[in-house]
């Protein structure tokens, strides 16, 4: 299969482009914008600004690929209500442009979303609930899966993500080692567990408390599924169990035979409280994957498992 991926240097993208190329042998393009890859890579970069949209419809005409996995998303939360305009139109616009191009040459087009399209407020929430965002990220991301819906001709997935946690194959500078008032703490965790620093958990306020954490190269066998799969719609290709902050950062200890000592819930930093001060966060997003599971015959793997297999890839990524 020839697979072109955006946001191939960040934590999402380098784990399906890896599990591509090990494991079902695809052919990749990989989109660039930014710093390239910081090792020599096997697979063809395509340098592409992907506020251009006749770029975009360029660019998949010329390679006109089986399939694309937009995996890029602005992620900045402060920089994308300083700068609403042109957040937009990248990642609303530009999902958009991607999807007619897609149409075009007859790709199927597997979109990247969240579980922040939720609130966080419900007991537990499947494929098929309804989004209700809170800030403007899951708005965007929102609204890009609904304009997919309403396309006409086209082939496509949602594949939503929560917590992502793992290596960085591309560009591993770039991995994000600190906290943030998401569920992405699996990496800072481990990252000061392996150098025996405290771990302060923040336990609030206005943090997402509880999800679904996913290992990145679990969440890319999901995505990789869904680009050979035929189904539309909205699949949850995150981990199968929800989990609090505190419990994951001890199952981390748990899994890196660590010192739990090291760990400790403490207040939201009050400097980052005060950069994010109306910038809602969703609480307590506890999800289903039993649709996902039932058409991909994956549903994610629980938070022991995937621990476990990211220790292993921990162990042979440091040797």
């Amino acid at each position: 299969m020839r697979l072109y991926i955006t946001g191939g240097t960040g934590l999402v993208g380098s784990n399906i482009i890896k599990v591509a190329q090990e494991q079902y042998s695809d052919e990749i393009i990989a989109s660039l914008y930014g710093p390239p890859p910081e090792g020599k890579v096997d697979y063809e970069l395509d340098p592409l600004d992907m506020g251009d949209h006749d770029a975009i419809r360029n660019t998949l005409r010329k390679y006109k690929p089986d399939a694309v996995i937009h995996c890029a998303a602005l992620l900045d939360q402060v920089m994308m209500y300083k700068q609403r305009k042109s957040s937009w139109q990248l990642m609303v616009e530009g999902t958009r442009a991607f999807a007619e191009a897609c149409r075009e040459v007859g790709a199927r087009f597997v979109f990247i979303s969240s579980d922040w399209v939720f609130d966080g407020m419900e007991a537990l929430v499947d494929e098929e609930s309804p989004p209700f965002p809170v800030n403007f990220y899951g708005v965007m991301k929102a609204s890009s899966e609904r304009e997919l819906s309403m396309m006409n001709g086209l082939n496509y997935a949602v594949g939503r993500l929560a917590g992502v946690y793992g290596i960085n194959y591309a560009l591993p500078s770039a991995l994000r080692k600190d906290q943030g008032l998401g569920f992405d703490l699996g990496n800072y965790v481990i990252d000061h567990l392996s150098q025996r620093r405290l771990v302060g958990v923040w336990s609030g306020p206005n943090v997402n408390d509880i999800a679904n954490p996913t290992l990145a190269s679990d969440g890319a066998e999901m995505l990789l599924r869904l680009a050979r799969h035929n189904a539309n719609g909205i699949f949850h290709c995150f981990g199968s169990e929800s989990v609090g902050r505190l419990e994951f950062a001890h199952e981390i200890a748990n899994i890196f035979n660590a010192d739990h000592s090291l760990i400790a819930a403490v207040p939201t930093d009050p400097e980052v409280l005060a950069a994010h001060a109306n910038i809602r966060i969703p609480f307590r997003t506890r999800a289903s994957v039993e649709k996902t599971m039932q058409t991909l015959g994956h549903g994610g793997l629980g938070v022991k498992e995937a621990l476990q297999v990211y220790k292993k890839e921990w162990v042979v990524y440091h040797a």
